[in-house]
């Protein structure tokens, strides 16, 4: 993050402000600046990494074990595949220093019980044959059944310090459950650590690795048609400080799966998959942005 300007950091600043402030919901959804339609090779973009002057995405299940380099204006420069490993259903991208982590962790009719991560070296994936080293997981608290209404499928992770931070996509209680094991190579069997009452479908997040401002996407379906919603909230190595979080709507309304903090500027960057609009695209929400639009949150507190 040796790319930050001061500018960049007051206004992460007053975001963390706004985060405490009171706010009204009577304004517009926000919305993000459109920066590419991706080709047909990225129709089910589903997830993003940043890292220098390049962004990373892949494909979700049903696609090549693939991921994709891009520019920041979405050019898409180079694809690499991933040796040893399999693309049952990708879902999500997180990054640190040294290692970009692929999540394998979709389960939509919920038929997986062990979910897998895989690790790569960031110096190793422009080489020949890059291989992955494999974090799986499974849940303490798994139940079986209710493929159409169960909570054991998450389309999110992050990396937070020395751990992954997992985000279900509870299908049956519309919460979302944060699951943290360490980011090392091995198994797990990880509890629920927090419920996050978001009374949608979370499908992405990433967290600063500076600031360690957590930004979640979700969806939900109301009377008035679909919602896409971006939450902020701060953390600690205790949690996410949800009594402290922010919402805002963003529009227009799409299948967004991916969202990722600019490793640069800390605006942010989102792709969408192809479907409501009958394109796949990057777009981005810069800092300025962000911190008009928190000050008309889209529900603050969340009790439904």
């Amino acid at each position: 993050m040796k790319g930050l300007c001061k500018s960049n950091l007051k206004l992460l600043a007053l975001i963390l402000l706004a985060l405490v402030q009171p706010t009204n919901s009577s304004e517009a959804p926000l919305e993000p600046r459109a920066i590419m339609q991706f080709s047909s090779a990225l129709h089910e973009s589903s997830a993003l990494a940043s890292r220098g002057k390049h962004l990373w995405t892949l494909n979700d299940s049903g696609n090549g074990a693939l991921i994709f380099k891009l520019d920041k204006i979405g050019n898409e420069l180079k694809s690499y595949q991933m040796e040893n490993t399999i693309n049952s259903d990708w879902e999500s991208l997180a990054s640190d220093a040294n290692f970009l982590y692929i999540g394998d962790i979709g389960n939509n009719f919920n038929r997986r019980r062990k979910l897998t991560i895989y690790r790569i070296a960031w110096e190793d994936i422009e080489q020949p044959e890059p291989s992955a080293q494999k974090i799986t997981f499974i849940y303490a608290d798994y139940r079986s059944g209710l493929p159409m209404s169960h909570d054991f499928d998450s389309e999110a992770i992050a990396i937070h310090g020395d751990e992954v931070w997992l985000f279900t996509k509870n299908r049956g209680d519309r919460n979302s459950n944060l699951y943290r094991f360490p980011k090392l190579p091995g198994h797990y069997r990880s509890k629920t650590t927090q419920v996050l009452p978001v009374n949608s479908l979370v499908t992405a997040a990433d967290i600063h690795p500076k600031t360690r401002q957590l930004v979640l996407i979700s969806t939900k379906k109301t009377s008035e048609g679909g919602k896409t919603i971006l939450w902020l909230a701060p953390t600690s190595d205790f949690g996410v400080d949800w009594a402290s979080h922010k919402s805002m709507e963003i529009a227009p309304h799409d299948q967004w799966e991916a969202v990722v903090w600019d490793s640069e500027s800390s605006g942010i960057f989102l792709t969408h998959e192809n479907n409501k609009r009958g394109f796949a695209g990057l777009a981005k929400l810069s800092l300025e942005a962000i911190s008009k639009g928190l000050l008309r949150d889209y529900q603050r507190p969340s009790t439904e």
